[in-house]
């Protein structure tokens, strides 16, 4: 395989690094403004070339289109900085810390444009959904600022488009999507029940995710279809196993996933476990014993539930179970992709209710349990469905909600306005964003700094001012509203927002964020996996980097999108990632920080080997020939410091035992005088749908 310097720009084939700066992707113009100014990054050069960055408004340029940014996305260097200087670093020695950064220091800041009605901060699902619930509070002409750091709207909703040459079709450009972030919309038919039970998840506050969906145009029992040719069958592509030589001595071993027709045991007969541990899994997952039985003597359905509800699933399974730590390491990242940690830090009774292996012979029904978490009561019922995506993901739904509010930012379709259809192909323009002739307004780029609740009798008194920095400017600016939102994460809230009392600050520190990471690599072909028949790949063990990575081609959308090429020789996207956590770790929490402090030490250089050394070490291991500077158009690394919500966990908050009005979310949620808090850490729930019901309670929270 071709090696490279760090100085490499390489040809116009390869990948290239001509046009990041700190893994942001900016104009030739952005580059000679951070080569006058060496102090501005990605971003900020970025601004900065736009011209007066001190203006009243961080206006975009043309062509600005943050959909098809290339290097580090999702968060960026300069939009970490800022959250650093504000919450501090990853601190995995006391998550519940309410110690922050040192802060930012403004100076006097400018007061600019004429006074808002609602200025909401943060611009993800939660703060797009709180603009339109205002509007029908408190009127359609209301006057709304939205002030988001990130370059794009949407949040943790990210759109993730490339533009390829399809070299199977006369190098035509060939448009691949992907979601960046949140993936889909999850469970709907639970959205709008009544809670009926331990959780208010689902809530019985639900009715304005269903709304939202009514309001968008999105019916999901009419929904587009997804069904596509994908990759035919001849190809004979295959599911791999890796079990990296780090864990398991000697050299890498790739081996087949399990397949339908074959046996547990002649599976593992393919694998490098031990004898022992093949016998473990094997009995882990046939095995019909009542486990718990076995150990404690005979018990209720809910005595058995209350016992699970207070251990970890690797508790359970070495424990009850008797399997090895060596037969543990099999499952020990199943739980990253809904908890964002190893089994050794999630409960075994959200495991069980999720449907992992293990619990077959305990004759458990289908009742929920005093300790179970929000996503494990979610899944629990049979009738929750349906879910819907779209490729992009969740921020489709969101490109419709934009389009709702600021109809001058999105262009019609086919000669009409965007549907949950062709809202995928809908242009958007960002320059319409911030406009002052817009009611509702988005301004990207701006980090807040401090929000002051109004105080006094006298209007101007009683407005709340909100100070923000605009990435490359040198001067901080302020803005007057009658009401704001708080739709950022909570820890932020807890600095910025200024006369909270101690008790609330406490609760709205108690949760951290999970870091994840989905990077997306546009391929121009993908010869080299079909020469090797791989199409995914899994590790077992915990030395390998990536949680997943996957190969995807051959997808359609409705009548707007697709199908996309599925044949070798033309252009395909794959998928890889990863929850940064520490096996180690005995807390959720504890292990999130453990994992931003490793996301935070690598670059975009790191990420990128990582990427090559799974491909190397699986698919060129087996008889392809991948090359990256050859086969790699352009990679979009989608990384998201602070990602889910943090959902509590019975094994080490015992608030999930009592009353949903004494959990720290609901405490940390209370408004201060003309200040309501919303974002999906407000459900403790990470979903959509969470994050636009804790929109609406919290617009109900604001005083008349």
């Amino acid at each position: 395989m071709a090696q490279h310097a760090d100085n490499d720009t390489r040809d116009e084939r390869g990948i290239t690094r001509r046009d990041f700066l700190d893994g942001v992707a900016i104009t030739a113009a952005g580059l000679a403004a951070a080569s006058a100014a060496p102090h501005l990054t990605g971003a900020e050069a970025a601004l900065a070339a736009m011209g007066d960055a001190g203006s009243s408004s961080a206006q975009v340029p043309p062509g600005y289109y943050p959909p098809t940014s290339t290097g580090i996305t999702g968060t960026p260097d300069p939009v970490i900085r800022n959250v650093l200087r504000i919450d501090g670093l990853p601190n995995p020695n006391d998550p519940h810390s309410t110690k922050g950064g040192p802060g930012i220091e403004t100076g006097k800041a400018r007061p600019v444009d004429d006074d808002y009605d609602l200025v909401v901060v943060g611009g993800g699902a939660s703060g797009l959904a709180a603009a339109k619930w205002y509007q029908d509070r408190f009127g359609a002409d209301a006057k709304i600022l939205i002030v988001d750091q990130l370059p794009d709207f949407g949040g943790h909703s990210h759109r993730n488009e490339f533009h390829i040459p399809d070299g199977g079709n006369g190098g035509a450009d060939l448009m691949l999507l992907r979601n960046g972030g949140t993936v889909n919309l999850d469970s709907i038919g639970n959205w709008n029940k009544p809670a009926g039970g331990l959780l208010d998840i689902p809530g019985s506050y639900g009715q304005p995710a269903v709304d939202m969906l009514a309001f968008c145009g999105v019916d999901p029992n009419n929904f587009p279809s997804t069904t596509g040719p994908g990759i035919p069958s001849s190809y004979g592509m295959r599911a791999m196993l890796l079990f990296p030589a780090a864990d398991w001595g000697g050299s890498d071993h790739v081996v087949r996933a399990k397949q339908a027709s074959q046996t547990w045991p002649a599976f593992l007969a393919t694998t490098p476990f031990s004898a022992q541990a093949q016998a473990d899994i094997a009995r882990i997952q046939t095995d019909l014993t009542d486990w718990i039985a076995v150990k404690d003597g005979p018990k209720t359905d809910q005595e058995k539930k209350a016992i699970l509800a207070g251990i970890t699933y690797k508790e359970y399974l070495k424990h009850y179970v008797g399997a090895s730590e060596e037969a543990a390491l099999y499952y020990q990242r199943v739980s990253h992709g809904l908890f964002g940690a190893g089994i050794q830090a999630v409960q075994a009774g959200d495991m069980w209710a999720l449907g992992n292996p293990g619990f077959d012979g305990l004759g458990l029904t289908d009742d929920i349990f005093a300790g179970i978490g929000r996503t494990a009561q979610q899944d629990l019922d049979p009738t929750g469905g349906p879910t819907r995506a779209w490729p992009d993901g969740n921020t489709s739904l969101l490109r419709l909600l934009v389009s709702k509010l600021i109809p001058n930012a999105f262009g019609d379709v086919n000669g009409a306005r965007p549907d949950q259809d062709t809202i995928l192909v809908a242009p958007c323009d960002y320059t319409q964003l911030d406009r002052a002739t817009n009611s509702v307004r988005i301004r990207l780029n701006s980090t807040v700094v401090d929000v002051q609740p109004g105080k006094g009798r006298r209007r101007r008194d009683h407005d709340a001012r909100v100070t923000y920095i605009v990435a490359g400017a040198r001067r901080a600016e302020q803005v007057r509203a009658r009401h704001v939102v708080m739709a950022c994460w909570h820890r932020v809230t807890a600095r910025i927002l200024d006369d909270l009392p101690r008790d609330q600050i406490k609760a709205l520190d108690y949760s951290r964020k999970v870091p994840l990471i989905y990077c997306r690599v546009g391929l121009r072909n993908w010869q080299a996996f079909a020469d090797a028949k791989i199409s995914s790949v899994s590790p077992r063990g915990n030395s390998l980097f990536w949680d997943s990575t996957s190969l995807s081609a051959g997808v359609r959308f409705g009548a707007s999108y697709g199908p996309t090429p599925n044949t070798p020789d033309r252009p395909a996207t794959l998928s890889l990632t990863v929850t940064p956590d520490d096996p180690a770790e005995l807390t959720q929490l504890a292990s999130y920080e453990r994992g931003r402090q490793e996301m935070l030490a690598m670059s975009f250089q790191d990420y990128e080997d990582a990427i090559v050394d799974v491909i190397d070490r699986t698919v060129n291991a087996s008889g392809g020939d991948f090359e990256p500077e050859r086969d790699i158009a352009s990679i979009m690394l989608n990384r998201w410091n602070y990602g889910y919500a943090y959902e509590l966990c019975s094994t080490f908050d015992p608030s999930l035992f009592g009353p949903v009005a004494d959990q720290p979310h609901v405490r940390a949620r209370q408004p201060l005088g003309n200040v309501a808090i919303a974002n999906s850490d407000s459900g403790a729930f990470a979903y959509t749908h969470s994050a636009i019901n804790e929109a609406y309670r919290a617009v109900q929270d604001l005083p008349g």
